[in-house]
């Protein structure tokens, strides 16, 4: 695999439908590796309630590159039962193993701060008969940031399965939030669901804020484990509107590093 993976997630330069017409998901992959003109639906899949909810716009930093804007209303149409706006990128699980994330979101001028949680980037699991929390989130509550793990090493099935009620859940605090500043996150998962195995690195804008190792960090999934970032709301939507912008999502393999990975945010471009 690429030290950045380009097949897929990565790099969006319209938005328009997708003119590509191949036999196969690999040959897609290999199609959007060496593409100068990589589209939307090539790269990502959208859970929101209207279509429009997702643009492609300049970076509101000021910085010479294009960003997804995301927005919703309280009166849109909920996807899947659910309040929220978010891209996932296309054709990606991993069940165990490593694998390198870049998400990065800024919080506009106009952000309203309340209480209620809003998840706006997570490393989710595939789910079937599994209904569980994702396994990594960056969830911005109040004024807080805080970074949030589900992890169980029971499996699907049997007589005492996975469920969110016997999952372990952590949570840290990553800071307060400042409105017109990017936060640029990279993560290294060496995913794994068995007892007492499995790192995790994650840094913020540059730093290492957390590191587990030797740790259950997963679950017996059925796909594996996916990114998304965006507008999602886990409870009622409580405030008119949300909008946030977010920078495209990063993928590394097993020899990929931090700074190859960093490179691509929004802070280290």
């Amino acid at each position: 695999m690429a030290q950045v993976d380009l097949g897929r997630a990565g790099l969006v330069t319209t938005m328009a439908p997708s003119t590509v017409v191949v036999p196969s998901i690999s040959a897609l992959l290999t199609y959007n590796s060496t593409a100068t003109v990589r589209y939307f639906g090539d790269l990502y899949s959208l859970n929101a309630g209207l279509t429009d909810a997702v643009k492609l716009v300049p970076d509101p930093s000021g910085k010479s590159r294009n960003v997804f804007k995301m927005s919703r209303l309280q009166s849109d149409p909920l996807w899947s039962s659910t309040a929220r706006t978010e891209v996932a990128a296309r054709n990606e699980y991993i069940i165990q193993g490593v694998r390198w994330y870049g998400i990065s979101v800024y919080f506009p001028t106009d952000w309203l701060f309340n209480p209620a949680p809003t998840v706006v980037a997570q490393l989710h699991t595939s789910q079937k008969t599994l209904a569980v929390s994702p396994p990594v989130s960056i969830v911005a509550s109040g004024a807080n940031m805080s970074l949030e793990l589900n992890y169980n090493h029971r499996a699907l099935d049997g007589t005492d399965p996975a469920t969110k009620a016997n999952s372990a859940l952590k949570s840290i605090r990553l800071g307060s939030i400042q409105t017109a500043k990017w936060y640029c996150f990279v993560v290294r998962a060496d995913w794994n669901n068995n007892a007492g195995a499995g790192n995790f690195s994650l840094w913020m804008n540059g730093d290492n804020v957390y590191t587990a190792s030797n740790q259950t960090n997963d679950y017996s999934t059925w796909l594996g484990n996916y990114p998304k970032t965006g507008i999602y709301m886990p409870g009622s939507m409580t405030v008119p509107y949300r909008n946030i912008y977010t920078d495209f999502i990063w993928l590394g393999g097993p020899s990929t590093t931090f700074a190859q990975m960093y490179a691509q945010t929004p802070c280290g471009s």
